[in-house]
């Protein structure tokens, strides 16, 4: 049978941080030796030690948390008393309407000044008392916005009652007699926007004059008029010089007749591409 190595199965001590034999008298010798207790006492003592600076903490955050909520519970209701008496004073120094049957107004006793529902007219001022529509009174004590008692003007229609005295409502100021109901009528305009000359052209404007298409003398010209077979290049001045002969006699370099039927048809295809080409362009 064949033998073969195995090692030995280990155990790691986490308070002395070690390694030792996996066996029980191994690690009952360890645990009863006099540096394993110690370290294990001050890992106790250290345990013990933090969860009290834990609860220790705790109790401080706790104390903290309700001394900052009593004190914003304290400025909250000063806060809360400074807006009341705030509130408080603001109603008192814009007043209140109260109605005068004897001459059928509201009358305000902090500005003294007098308020006509019919007309939505304020009467009053110093030193000599008159009717004005925009009377030197605060935004808050005009009628319609500072409460009043009594009379025939509701407390839901006070504040249209006030929007309409303030806009200049009334026959006298706006015009139309009161009650008609309001007719408004939305007008369109409709503005000619002039086009633009360039508009109906689309991407890249193809040239008007030049050379249009084909390399080595194979394109047309184009003349601002439009495209003119007529004008094109043509070898026929060449063929014709080649062709004919000097003064004398035949001239120095003469073409023959292949040669020139040659050109011919060469010139014949350099026509067709200068066609095609024109025509891709629009030119034809």
């Amino acid at each position: 049978m064949t033998e073969y190595w195995k090692s030995n199965a280990m155990h790691w001590c986490d308070i002395c941080k070690c390694w030792m034999n996996d066996t029980k008298a191994a690690r009952m010798n360890h645990e009863r030796g006099a540096q394993h207790q110690a370290k294990l006492a001050t890992k106790l003592r250290d345990m013990a030690k933090k969860a009290d600076d834990e609860v220790k903490a705790k109790s401080a955050n706790e104390a903290a948390m309700s001394k900052i909520e009593a004190a914003a519970r304290k400025q909250y209701e000063q806060d809360r008393k400074a807006a009341e008496e705030a509130r408080k004073a603001a109603e008192e120094a814009a007043g209140s309407w109260t109605w005068d049957a004897g001459c059928s107004y509201y009358y305000n006793a902090a500005h003294r000044w007098y308020y006509d529902p019919k007309t939505q007219w304020y009467y009053g001022g110093e030193p000599t008392p008159e009717w004005s529509q925009s009377p030197p009174l605060p935004a808050d004590s005009m009628f319609g916005v500072a409460p009043h008692e009594g009379g025939p003007v509701p407390q839901g229609a006070a504040g249209s009652a006030a929007a309409t005295g303030a806009s200049g409502g009334g026959a006298s100021g706006s015009g139309r007699p009161e009650g008609l109901p309001v007719v408004t009528k939305t007008i369109q305009r409709v503005v000619a926007v002039p086009k633009h000359p360039l508009a109906d052209l689309g991407g890249h404007r193809a040239p008007t004059t030049g050379r249009v298409g084909g390399a080595m003398g194979a394109g047309m010209v184009v003349e601002s008029g439009g495209a003119d077979p007529g004008a094109k290049r043509k070898r026929e001045d060449q063929l014709k010089g080649a062709g004919a002969g000097s003064k004398g006699g035949a001239a120095k370099g003469a073409v023959s007749a292949e040669e020139a039927e040659a050109l011919a048809r060469r010139e014949a295809a350099r026509q067709r591409v200068a066609q095609r080409t024109a025509a891709g362009f629009g030119y034809l």
